[in-house]
């Protein structure tokens, strides 16, 4: 969709290539984030102004480079830019599902599909080597299914956390990342999702707590190995 190289003011030149209908700064991430509608359809760009955008780059890119999965949002270009990569995304319509009301619209076995997809994700996130760092439900956006993005702060696990805490919600945070020195691993996703089954059901079926309980327990050797293993109890516990 752009050529291998867009040198000088990046979002100025993308005007060339359609019309912008969104653009703001991700002061966290250290990119600026432009949505392009052009002939060939609707792109999020994203582009590094800094060392810590061209480290957010790096680090998204190798989880895409090991994951794939339908429900995962994943680049279709990286070109070059004069201050790192500018990587394309298809835009997706589909709204956040932080604090969105939609949820407790849908039907309980909708939000249970959006789970599981969530689950599976990250199961492959967890067994290609990762641990999800800033996961939470501004993660996910929905239309007609969950769509997974934003993993540009997951790291290659075990991950040694050397500040007070890491990026994310604290809603969805376990007890380690708010502890300098703590290794983060699978189990810490664990939490994270067993937070996430929580937030996006709502009322959480009396058959799914003891699971639950077990994801988010505070000590992580308590939890499930990974995010594989929650899924397959998860799964096995809606067994008719």
């Amino acid at each position: 969709m752009l050529p291998d190289y867009v040198g000088g003011d990046v979002r100025e030149r993308l005007r060339e290539f359609g019309e912008i209908f969104v653009a703001f700064d991700d002061d966290e991430s250290g990119c600026l984030v432009t949505a392009l509608r052009t002939d060939s359809g609707e792109w999020c760009i994203k582009h590094a102004v800094n060392e810590r955008g061209r480290a957010a780059h790096a680090r998204g890119l190798a989880v895409h480079a090991a994951v794939r999965h339908p429900a995962l949002v994943a680049p279709v270009q990286v070109a070059a830019g004069d201050a790192g990569p500018i990587v394309v995304y298809p835009w997706v319509q589909g709204k956040r599902l932080r604090h969105n009301p939609l949820l407790k619209e849908l039907p309980i076995t909708t939000r249970l599909e959006i789970v599981d997809a969530v689950m599976e994700v990250h199961g492959l996130v967890n067994d290609a080597g990762f641990v999800s760092i800033d996961f939470y439900d501004g993660n996910l956006l929905y239309d007609d299914r969950v769509h997974v993005i934003d993993v540009d702060e997951y790291r290659p696990a075990p991950f040694l956390l050397d500040t007070e805490r890491t990026l994310g919600s604290t809603r969805f945070m376990a007890p380690e990342e708010f502890a300098r020195g703590a290794t983060l691993d699978a189990r810490t996703t664990v939490f994270q999702l067993g937070r996430a089954a929580t937030v996006l059901l709502g009322d959480l079926p009396h058959a799914l707590a003891p699971i639950v309980e077990r994801a988010t327990h505070p000590d992580p050797s308590a939890r499930y190995r990974d995010a594989g293993a929650l899924l397959h109890a998860w799964r096995d516990r809606l067994q008719p």
